[in-house]
């Protein structure tokens, strides 16, 4: 049976809890052995002759904590993987944590599409990632499905939206994640206005959306598989922010909770799971407020192992086996 590489941030940072190693398990379960590589070390001597400078991860089943694998990992040696001889590879990385280094993601993907060219199964498709990469993918999708939302660089252009939504908005920059760099402008006469648009501005485009009262609440992160959702199940993560706190990212302090959708949510996720499905995206996270999309996460979605606790037994193993037909 052919190893799996896991496309990283820093191969030197996966821990033994949080999706990454819920899905390295299930991947060892089936029997095979799950290599780790990151964004810096992968090389290209042709368009065909692709390798990576990996790590192979011992049986992380087997693993009591995060420190014991690190040690591990410490004393492991990397080997030259040549891409073509892999079952598949999962790209894992968080691009909008290592804005440092964009150049070196950058070139992972590009690497990572002339893999996929070469026959080698990449999860998610590299060229579904470069479309699904900022935060504008959400723009393209149903308006129904998404609140009012502007991408611009302007403060006029975020002034007059303000004046046309006549409420509380949210700005954020295009690409980002865990809840950095989030403001909650209270609408069109909002004093701090100028200073988070000429703050966010410096660093590219802004996205401004019209602010959900639903918010308060927390967002549910959904995830998918394929068309539908993982496991077939019409669950999601509730995550609810931290008291004084506005934004429910789990790394600010939010709480996470898993749910039942209602039919309405259910069947707008996997609406919007069908559209991801056709642009390569086989795995994503949707953040819902309310009955809108306020963010799909295609890179690395979290929360699998808070779902994982009310999924059947075998539903992560067999997820694995659904993306590796």
């Amino acid at each position: 049976m052919k190893p799996i590489l896991f496309l990283l941030n820093d191969r030197w940072s996966v821990k033994t809890d949080g999706t990454n190693a819920t899905l390295i398990r299930a991947c060892q379960q089936r029997g095979h052995a799950v290599l780790v590589t990151d964004v810096v070390h992968l090389q290209a001597l042709s368009a065909s002759a692709l390798f990576a400078e990996a790590i192979e991860l011992p049986d992380l089943s087997k693993i009591k904590s995060t420190s014991s694998l690190g040690t591990k990992l410490a004393k492991a040696k990397s080997k030259r993987v040549e891409l073509g001889s892999l079952e598949a590879i999962f790209i894992r990385t968080t691009p909008g944590k290592d804005t440092g280094r964009a150049w070196a993601h950058r070139l992972a993907i590009e690497v990572m599409r002339l893999a996929s060219d070469n026959g080698i199964r990449v999860l998610n498709h590299p060229l579904g990632l470069q479309k699904a990469s900022s935060k504008l993918y959400t723009v393209c999708l149903p308006e129904e499905y998404v609140p009012r939302t502007l991408v611009c660089h302007s403060l006029k252009s975020v002034q007059n939206f303000a004046d046309e939504t006549a409420g509380p908005l949210v700005i954020k920059p295009l690409i980002g994640s865990q809840g950095r760099d989030v403001f909650f402008i209270d609408g069109p006469e909002s004093l701090n206005t100028r200073q988070v648009v000429d703050i966010l501005g410096r660093t590219g485009y802004l996205i401004v959306q019209e602010f959900l009262p639903e918010a308060s609440e927390g967002d549910i992160r959904v995830l998918t598989l394929d068309s539908s959702l993982i496991g077939d199940a019409t669950l999601g993560i509730r995550r609810t922010p931290a008291a004084g706190e506005l934004r429910s990212n789990i790394s600010l302090g939010g709480t996470a909770a898993v749910v039942e959708l209602t039919k309405r949510q259910a069947s707008i996720c996997k609406k919007i799971a069908k559209i991801l499905h056709k642009d390569g995206i086989r795995f994503s996270g949707l953040d819902l407020i309310g009955e809108k999309i306020v963010e799909v996460n295609v890179f690395s979605p979290s929360g699998l192992q808070d779902l994982q606790q009310e999924l059947p037994s075998d539903s992560i193993a067999n997820a694995i086996d659904q993306l590796l037909r």
